[in-house]
Order: C-alpha cells, then structure tokens, then sequence
C-alpha cells in the first residue's frame, strides 16, 4: 500500500506541474492577445517579443526609421523618378526635332510614350504605386507629344488644327475613361485640366466654349457618381478662369491683353455653366461626400459667376444689362421655389433667393437710376420679407435687413433727401418691424434683434423724412404729431417699445426747440411749437401716471 501511495503522489505532482505549465502557457498567450489589440488601437502591427528581445522603446525608433525610409523609397522616390523621366522624354521629343523631320521625332516620342506605359503595365503587380506614376507620366506625355503635332512649333507635322483638336480630345476621353476604371480622382483631375487646356489651345469659339461646358458638367457627373467633391471645387475655379481668360481675348494663344472679343455666345456658355454647377443641391447625398459641400458649392459658384458676369456685362451689354439680371432673378426664384420643394436643406433655397432679388435691385438700378430707384429698393424689401415667411428663413431676414440699412446709408451719403424714397424707407420699416413681430415664431427668430432694429429705423428715418417735408417752422409741430403717433401706437399694440420711442420723439423735439427753433422762428410760431409740445407732453405724463396708479390700486386689492 505504501509503495502505492508513493506512486500516486508522484502522480499528482507530475499532474500539478502539467498544469502550472499550462497556466504560463495560457499567460503568455494572454500576454501577446493584449500587445496585439494595443497596437491595433495605435494602428501599428504588433509582435510578440520574448524578454530577451530588445527594448520596446528602441523596437518603435526601429519601426518608425523602417516606415520613414519605406515611404521615401516608394513613395517619394516614385513622384520623383517619374516627375523627372516625364521632363526626360519631352526633352527627348524636342530634342529629335533638331535632328530628325517632323514626322519621325513625332514616332521617336510616340515609342518613348510606349515603352513608359509598358514599363508600367510589366511592374503592376510587383510594384503597384511606381506602376501608377508611370502610367500617369505616360498620359501627360502622350498629351504633350500629340500636342506638338501642331501647336507651339514652327512646322506643324500635321498642319490640319481639326485633326490635332480631335486626336487631343480622344486622348482626353482616354484619360477619362483610364480614371473611372482606375477610381482614381488624380487622373480625373488631369483629364479635366487637359480639356480646359485645350479649350484655350483651340482658340475657336464653337469648340472651345462648349469643351468649357462639357467639363463643367462632366465634374458635377463625377460628384454624383464617385464623390469627388474636390476635383469637382478645383473644377468650378477653374471653369470661370478659363471663362475669363477668353475674355480677355485669350493671350495664352498671344493674342494682345485687353482686346476683348465680340462674340455673344460667351454669355450664353456663362449661363450653362452656372446652370451646371447650380445642379449640386440636387445631388443626392450618398455618404460619398461631407454636407458641407452643398453650401459651399452654392456660394462659390455664385461668387465666380458674378465676377466672370460683370466682366461680360462691361465688355459687351454696358448699356443693356437690364433685360439680363431681370431674367436672372425670375431663373433663380423659380429654382428656390424648385429646391424648397426638392430639398430639405434650408440654406440652398435661401441663397437663390436672396441672389433673385439682388439681381432684380440690379435690373431697378438699370432701369429707373439713381436716387429713384432707392424708394423702389425700400419697397422691394416689404416683397424679400415675404418671401421670408414663405419659406421660414432666417437668412434671408437677415440679410434683407442689412440690405435694407446699406440702402439707407447710401442714399443719406451720396444723394440729397428725395421725400417719396424717405416715406418709402418709413414705410418699410414700420411694416417689417410690425411683419416680424407678427411672425417671429414661423421665422425661429430667437431675439428681438431684428424687430428692434427696424423700429431704430423707423425712429431715425420718420423724424428725417418729417424734418423735411414740412416748412421749417413746423418741424417741431410734425415731430410732436410723430411722438403722438408713437403713444397711440404704444396704446393699441400695448407693446412698451413704442411708449420709449415716443418718449425718446419728445425729447429730440425739446431739444431742437431750445437750440434751433428759439434761434429763427416768429414769436407766433415759437408759442405755438412750445404750448403743442407742452400740452402733448403733460397729457401723457397724466395718462401715464393715472394708469401706474390704477395698475397699483388693482393690485393691492388682489393682495
């Protein structure tokens, strides 16, 4: 028995030791799980390494010399090597001209385009990044040598422009192609910058304007399509540049800066491209691209349009712009009405809005000048605060306000007081005061700002437009008559606003009695000026004081 106990405990103790081996094993491998999920929450592999490895600090200096070396020799090195065989073979190209005629320097840079594309094509698999360099050097070289078929040499090799025109457009949509196959944004940048390249090359209205469209439209379609919502921005700028330049008679092609063309079609091709790039808000939104995009497309495309706009308008329709922001206002109204109804956004709608009625206080100016127009501008924001309601905007308040002070400013700095355009801005802002405070919940107005600063308006611009309308020796009565239009309006609204800008009227009119009118009115008059202000005065003063006192009495009894 006890040669059988002495086997069992060897037993045992063989089975405990498995088991504390096992314990290790099983905490080593717990050990190397927690270094692996560290290191993917650094976004850097992990490695398990025994005690006898080397110091982790040291390992990541090790690591991070390895990836700064790696993105120098395949990355950095790929951009350049590619950047210089691409100066290398047009070089190449020019350099076969000195000696060779032009047909045959030609088929020397076609083979050295070739054997480009092909070295690309061998190192795809292996070496996928320099295979994309290569092959994107190709397609700028292949551009470049069917460029110099007829443009910027002596001796055209083929001296039909047509021709050149449609062998450089069938490499443009080549690239196009190469890119929506490839998904590469890059390539589509290239294609695109190459037609608006050759647009200006071309030199010819019928094609080069319509290249213009197509490639604005062409980046909209890509937007919707891939997202790319940065070549479809880089697009946009450059679309109007390019616009401009032809503008300005084109001196890429060594025309004389300055010497403006003549040719009409420039404002309808303007028009598409607006158009084009106005059919963003459209876009469905798909995750491909951040919301931002919507506005920020709205608004650049409206700034460059304007610009590259005016500079049309000066060149050719200086004295018959009116007929164009007309229907550029009835166009953009229409499309707000389309978006509020399309769209959930608010500020799209907005934009085209407020953009149809500075188009439209544009076509005012042209066609009534100036200072007349202003009481037609005054008005015409009763019609933009509507509008406001209709479509809950707080934008277009806003910014129907601070149009609405800029003309008011204008017309006081730079033209002398017309009385039917200062009752017009009265007007205007006794009704938007009232209008605001009527609707502030359907407009989500959150402050009284707004309101507050048309009743300002309306304090400055009646006493104003009073001031002179009536006789100087019945300025003082007609303020009086302002501050009684004040009290009553206090009384009927029972709004504590007007009470302050009648008291506000009151003052104003004492003081200029005291310092002007003692000064220049009749003795007649002055008594007059000072019994009617007197008796305004003591009677609100009265009627004020019997209803603080009625108020009080009311509410002691309560109590």
């Amino acid at each position: 028995m006890s040669q059988e106990n002495q086997d069992q405990s060897a037993g045992i103790s063989e089975l405990l030791s498995k088991i504390n081996l096992l314990e290790q094993r099983i905490d080593r491998i717990e050990g190397q799980y927690k270094i692996a999920i560290q290191g993917m929450a650094s976004a850097q592999p992990a490695r398990y390494q025994p005690e006898s490895a080397v110091n982790p600090e040291n390992e990541e200096d090790l690591v991070d010399k390895g990836l700064i070396e790696s993105n120098i020799f395949e990355y950095g090195l790929a951009w350049f090597g590619s950047l210089v065989l691409l100066f290398g073979v047009a070089f190449l190209s020019n350099f076969a001209r000195n000696y060779l005629n032009g047909p045959l320097a030609s088929l020397v840079g076609y083979a050295a385009v070739g054997g480009v594309f092909f070295l690309g094509w061998y190192l795809r698999n292996s070496f996928s990044h320099l295979s994309f360099m290569l092959n994107l050097s190709a397609q700028l070289l292949l551009y470049y040598i069917t460029l110099k078929l007829f443009f910027f040499i002596d001796h055209p090799v083929i001296p039909v422009k047509g021709i050149v025109l449609t062998l450089l457009f069938g490499v443009i949509v080549a690239q196009s192609y190469l890119a929506l196959r490839n998904n590469s944004e890059l390539l589509a940048v290239i294609s695109l910058f190459s037609a608006l390249a050759t647009s200006l090359f071309a030199d010819i209205h019928y094609v080069s304007l319509p290249a213009i469209a197509i490639t604005a439209g062409y980046s909209v379609f890509l937007l919707h399509r891939n997202g790319w919502w940065k070549l479809m921005l880089a697009v946009l700028f450059a679309v109007y540049i390019t616009q401009c330049v032809w503008l300005v008679n084109n001196p890429v092609m060594g025309h004389p800066v300055g010497a403006f063309g003549t040719h009409g079609f420039n404002l309808v091709c303007l028009f598409i491209y607006g158009t084009i790039f106005s059919l963003v808000p459209m876009v469905r939104q798909r995750g491909l691209f951040p919301d931002s995009i919507y506005p920020a497309t709205t608004i650049i495309n409206g700034m460059t349009f304007s610009l590259t706009l005016l500079l049309v308008i000066a060149s050719f329709y200086a004295a018959s712009y009116v007929w164009i922001f007309s229907f550029i206002a009835g166009v953009c109204l229409l499309y707000s009405i389309f978006l509020k109804y399309r769209t959930t956004r608010v500020f799209d709608p907005a934009f085209y809005a407020i953009y149809s009625f500075m188009a439209l206080s544009v076509a005012v100016y042209g066609y009534s000048k100036l200072p007349d127009a202003l009481w037609l501008l005054a008005l015409q924001s009763l019609l933009v605060l509507s509008w406001a309601l209709w479509f809950r905007s707080r934008i277009i308040v806003v910014m129907n306000t601070l149009l609405f002070l800029s003309i008011i400013i204008f017309q006081m700095a730079f033209y002398p007081p017309v009385n039917k355009v200062n009752f017009a801005f009265v007007i205007t802002a006794f009704v938007s005061a009232r209008v605001i405070n009527w609707k502030k919940e359907r407009l989500t107005l959150q402050t009284d700002m707004i309101r507050n600063t048309y009743l300002i308006t309306l304090f400055f611009t009646l006493l104003f437009a009073l001031y002179h309308v009536v006789p100087k020796q019945y300025v003082t009565l007609s303020w009086t008559c302002a501050a009684v239009f004040f009290f009553t309006m206090s009384l009927i609204l029972k709004n504590i606003k007007y009470r302050w800008m009648a008291i506000a009227t009151v003052l104003f009119t004492g003081f200029y009695l005291f310092f002007v009118d003692l000064s220049k009115l009749e003795t007649g008059y002055r008594v007059l000026a000072f019994l009617f202000l007197a008796a305004i005065s003591l009677g609100a003063s009265l009627y004020f004081t019997k209803k603080v006192r009625k108020k009080a009495h009311t509410e002691t009894e309560q109590s």
